[in-house]
């Protein structure tokens, strides 16, 4: 699931998908915060 709200934020802006992917990545955000970030990037 995190996978494909990441890819759709990627097609909104990929500058602003990529860096909450470091973040999740990093453990500086949980995946919860990832997901609706993602969405946020999305809508």
């Amino acid at each position: 699931m995190l996978t494909e709200l990441y890819i759709e934020a990627l097609l909104v802006d990929e500058e602003l998908a990529d860096l909450v992917w470091e973040l999740w990545d990093r453990g500086v955000i949980d995946g919860g915060l990832a997901a609706i970030a993602w969405m946020l990037l999305a809508a």
